[in-house]
Formats: C-alpha cells, structure tokens, sequence
C-alpha cells in the first residue's frame, strides 16, 4: 500500500494544501510551527481515527473555520481508494470511503495502516 496524495482543508494550520507523494520515500524538512507534524497527525487521524495530540475535534479544525477535511488517495494491490474524514468544529465526524459515507467509523479502521514513532 502506497500513499499518493494527501489534501488538506481548514485542518491545524493549512488553510487548503495538496501533496502529492510521487517519490519512494518523503522526507519533510523545514522550520518549526511550518506543519510538518500536523501533515503527519493528518495521516495518522485517518489510520486510527485519533489524534496523539488532542482529544477534541475542534482543536483539529482551522480557527473560526466550521469544517476540516482531510484526504487521501491511497494506491493498494487490489487497486486505488480514497478515503475522506470530516471534522467538526461543532458536531459529528463523519467519513467516506471512495466518496461513499460509511454509517459506521469502524468500517474506516485498517484500511490505511500506518506507524508512528516519536521520541
């Protein structure tokens, strides 16, 4: 499994932003406060649902926004998926499978399998 492409809408910092991962492997450099670790929470919020960092949606949520979305193309053996979660800053999360909203949040987990190493 492959991650091709994150997007980000109204999440932590990024107002709207596009990465496309094309290279085998990604390596982010830059400043501190620049969103390195919030491209990562955003990676890990659709692999486990949960954040290390808050336990509070709209804590997620660019300020005075009402929505965050995040998004991701992921190419797998058996083809390509698109998975889709909706914070709210007020309100019920909700996420989306290939564009379909699936009624149960557990139906999401495993799909994008990802480990986090922190020190």
């Amino acid at each position: 499994m492959y991650l091709k492409s994150l997007y980000l809408r109204q999440f932590r910092n990024y107002q709207e932003c596009l990465v496309n991962f094309d290279a085998p492997k990604t390596i982010l450099v830059g400043n501190n406060a620049q969103g390195k670790s919030n491209l990562l929470e955003a990676v890990e919020l659709l692999s486990t649902l949960k954040s290390h960092r808050s336990r509070r949606d709209r804590d997620l949520v660019l300020e005075a926004a009402p929505i965050a979305q995040i998004r991701a193309n992921l190419e797998r053996v058996y083809g390509s998926v698109e998975l889709s979660l909706t914070l709210r800053s007020q309100g019920k999360r909700t996420v989306a499978l290939n564009r379909e909203a699936l009624r149960r949040q557990m139906d999401f987990l495993g799909i994008l399998n990802a480990v986090q190493f922190s020190s």
